[in-house]
């Protein structure tokens, strides 16, 4: 039996695209969403739309790299295994790109930002790659919101050629996090004290102790001798 590669997010099933999603992809192609913000991405035909899947298809090779090849995934929803979008990483000069489209019908469900921040923590957990890019048309708000929620940091703006088209642009990058950058992210401040010690100091008879954060103090008197 076939093994086929997917992510799974508790809403989403990610999975590499097949050749009968052809029809499907033609008609999110044609939305309005899609050719405002991804014009190079329109279908004329069901032929066309086979032709660029196949290609896609073909690029998405677990023993190549993004910094090299396409890999695209179709965007199910689990509830309907219905193809509501595309998530993907990609080359993008001598950094990896994430893109993304998800259908008018299925969008302010969460869906982009599921999907994006699922395949960029796999990206970057399988490959070898620093950081991921995010680039978005200034004017494109929606998605500049699903990189900020997805933990991407607004670099530059900068005039760039975007859908074949120079436009003014915006910048996100997602870095990976080094191996002890989450336990010092963890780590408490010298004399900060966590609400349970704040708790057992409180029960014991000391008379007074003041406690001291970077926004609060507390100070607290024992009045029962």
């Amino acid at each position: 039996m076939r093994t086929v590669f997917r992510i799974e997010t508790p809403s989403l099933v990610l999975r590499p695209l097949v050749l009968s999603d052809t029809p499907r992809m033609l008609e999110m192609s044609q939305e309005d969403c899609a050719r405002q913000w991804l014009p190079s991405q329109i279908y004329r035909d069901e032929r066309h739309a086979g032709t660029a899947i196949e290609y896609l298809i073909g690029q998405f090779n677990l023993n190549a790299s993004p910094t090299t090849n396409a890999f695209v995934f179709g965007v199910e929803e689990k509830a309907t295994g219905r193809l509501i979008g595309h998530v993907g990483l990609s080359p993008l000069f001598d950094t990896v790109e994430v893109g993304f489209g998800i259908a008018t019908s299925e969008q302010r469900k969460g869906y982009a930002t599921e999907g994006v921040a699922r395949v960029c923590a796999w990206g970057l957990e399988r490959f070898s790659f620093p950081a991921i890019v995010g680039v978005t048309d200034e004017a494109n708000v929606a998605s500049q919101r699903v990189l900020i929620r997805c933990g991407f940091s607004r670099k530059e703006e900068k005039v760039m050629r975007l859908q074949g088209v120079d436009r003014p642009a915006v910048v996100f990058e997602l870095r990976k996090k080094e191996p002890n950058q989450g336990a010092a992210a963890n780590r408490r401040p010298p004399g900060q004290s966590t609400v349970q010690e704040i708790c057992q100091r409180l029960l014991q008879p000391t008379g007074r102790f003041r406690w001291r954060s970077p926004s609060l103090i507390v100070t607290v008197m024992d009045y029962s001798t």
